[in-house]
């Protein structure tokens, strides 16, 4: 952090040192331009300050060389703020505030003069509309290096009550700039003071979140369920309750408030997000965030922006995240690279036969290395379940890829779009957009010959990358134009061909069709009983082989059955067998095997899931 604050500081003088040869050659204009860019690197610096109050001594125009325009650069906009203070110091901070909004991160406002200035000659709604756009780009908890840049209107704060003290809205901004910055008590004061002047909604609110910030819960719920019952059509009143009642653990109750909103209006956006949030959280059932995503799709006009379906997803797999593998030979990498870091390795054996796209890591990873593999291939395992295009073939344990390496082009654009994490399933939908204008070919010739690991990628765990490439290709594959119907919406020929991929040999490949399968179905009704079947079936299927043999996928379908939209109960009930099954306690070389094996009473579930 040191080394960057040095870096902004040395830019900072290289400018002022422009600034002052344009200013001794009488070059305002230019001298103005390297001013504003030495501002955005170190605003605080005092020969900055020093070379700003030069230039407005020699012209009487010197705002103009600072001009605010509809697309303004943050230097330019501060610059303008300090010469403006002087005459318009509301008009003045208000242009420190919004390069606060802009950049919470920069201390724009600690300067001398915004210490100094006279809050008793500002009009107290221009501060209240100051603290207004500071705190929105605060952040609620604020970061602690962001709290100290902005220490200055806390201060700006204190002195604005002191000075304007029966002004409610002041009061309550005040309170909403004081919680943010760390001095909780302060806000409850400003804030219990604000809805003595007048209780209304906006400063129930302010003085509700003081007092949550304080450690004052049950306070706070109850100036809420005042201004509730003041304000009875204002639902959002609710979804700040619940969220309160269930970030506390009090779910029930929180559910309780929030189903109540929804009874009232149904389609009221703020309380429809948190409602399918908190039921999530309630029993995990991914049909609530379905139905979110659902009803974001049909209501496209929010009040405000929303986080819930972000924060449910999460870090959760598949929901926000890849899974990662499990093979041995993946594991085997780490501790080849090592014993042999310069990139020799010969010989590897393997208890049992994994799936292609791991061998092939190996493979690429450490070039002529000699993969032996223990007993004879299963047949189920390097053979398709069904006819269709197959992605691999087999010569005994030796799989061999089908399609040739894709070109330049569509491997740089795989590399630019994958990643291993997503904000939800319609996001990384969305995400993938890209790479629906590459031909199907070259997106199927993708999942087997991923395009090399990119830089900013060069830490991930082995597998990591090579299964976010595949997971994106098969997105791009959801999107790919070549097999549109020219109808809207239709992805039915996309779906057939991930759903033979599914289908084909046994590899991390039938994981990522899978969940562009998952995907249609978030986004598309109409297909999600076709995909319920064929996640359903395909899942299952492995259940079934893994009760003679390991299978190293079957740990991330049973992960992905659970995203499923209306996946039937006993198959999500099959896949909870499958994460619970434990493997504390077991040798190292037999964890993977422990955490796929279906437990003992898969059998007699899946002859009444598959009839067999």
């Amino acid at each position: 952090m040191a080394d960057a604050v040095d870096a902004e500081i040395e830019q900072a003088h290289g400018e002022l040192s422009l600034a002052r040869i344009a200013l001794a050659e009488d070059d305002l204009r230019h001298a103005a331009n390297h001013l504003a860019a030495a501002i955005a690197h170190a605003p605080r610096l005092p020969e900055v300050h020093e070379l700003l109050a030069a230039l407005a001594a020699r012209t009487s125009d010197a705002l103009s060389l600072f001009p605010i325009e509809e697309q303004n650069f943050v230097g330019t906009v501060v610059a303008h703020a300090h010469l403006l203070a002087r005459t318009d110091p509301a008009g003045a901070l208000t242009l420190l505030a919004q390069a606060s909004a802009f950049d919470p991160e920069q201390p724009w406002a600690d300067v001398s003069w915004v210490y100094d200035v006279d809050v008793a000659a500002v009009d107290p709604d221009a501060l209240a509309r100051i603290f207004v756009t500071v705190m929105r780009s605060l952040g609620d908890p604020t970061p602690e290096e962001i709290r100290r840049a902005n220490e200055t209107y806390l201060d700006l704060a204190r002195r604005a009550v002191d000075a304007h003290p029966d002004h409610a809205l002041l009061h309550g901004t005040a309170a909403g700039i004081g919680r943010r910055l760390g001095a909780t008590a302060l806000a409850v004061r400003w804030g219990e003071r604000a809805v003595h002047l007048d209780r209304n909604k906006l400063t129930s609110v302010w003085y509700a979140y003081a007092l949550k910030a304080d450690g004052r819960l049950d306070d706070a719920l109850r100036v809420m369920t005042q201004a509730r019952r003041q304000n009875p059509l204002d639902l959002d009143l609710c979804a700040d309750m619940a969220s309160w009642l269930a970030d506390a653990g009090r779910l029930d109750e929180a559910l309780a408030v929030i189903d109540e909103a929804t009874r009232i209006d149904p389609t009221y956006d703020c309380a429809v997000h948190t409602a399918h949030r908190l039921r999530f959280q309630r029993d995990g059932d991914v049909n609530h965030l379905v139905a979110l995503a659902d009803f974001i799709r049909e209501h496209p006009v929010t009040s405000h922006e929303h986080s819930d379906l972000e924060r449910s997803c999460a870090r959760r797999p598949w929901l926000g995240r890849l899974t990662p593998p499990t093979e041995a030979c993946v594991n085997l990498l780490t501790r080849l690279a090592e014993a042999a870091p310069s990139g020799h390795a010969s010989t590897v054996s393997l208890s049992g036969l994994e799936v292609p796209s791991a061998i092939a890591l190996l493979r690429r990873e450490y070039p002529g290395i000699q993969v032996r593999v223990a007993g004879p291939p299963p047949a189920d395992m390097v053979n398709p379940l069904r006819p269709g295009r197959v992605l691999w073939r087999y010569d005994g344990t030796t799989a061999y890829p089908t399609v040739e390496p894709a070109g330049a082009r569509a491997a740089a654009l795989l590399s630019e779009i994958a990643t291993p994490v997503w904000t939800h399933p319609v996001a990384a939908y969305d995400h993938a957009l890209p790479l629906g204008q590459l031909p199907a070919e070259e997106l199927l010739s993708l999942l087997v010959h991923p395009p090399t690991r990119p830089d900013g990628y060069a830490k991930l765990p082995y597998g990591w990358w090579e299964r976010s490439a595949q997971v994106f290709a098969c997105l791009g594959i959801l999107h790919c134009a070549e097999l549109g119907s020219g109808r809207p919406g239709d992805t039915s020929a996309q779906r057939r061909l991930l759903t033979e991929i599914a289908y084909g040999v046994e590899d991390w490949t039938t994981e990522a069709a899978l969940f562009a399968l998952t995907v249609a179905a978030w986004i598309d009704p109409s297909c999600r009983d076709e995909v319920r079947e064929t996640v359903g079936h395909r899942f299952c299927d492995a259940a079934a082989a893994a009760s003679g043999r390991v299978v190293t996928i079957l740990y991330s379908l049973a992960e992905l059955v659970r995203i499923v939209p209306g996946m039937l109960p006993e198959v999500v009930a099959l896949a909870k067998d499958v994460l619970d099954t434990p493997d504390k306690e077991v040798p190292v070389d037999q964890q993977a095997a422990a955490k796929v094996r279906a437990p003992g009473a898969t059998r007699s579930l899946l002859r009444r899931i598959l009839g067999f």
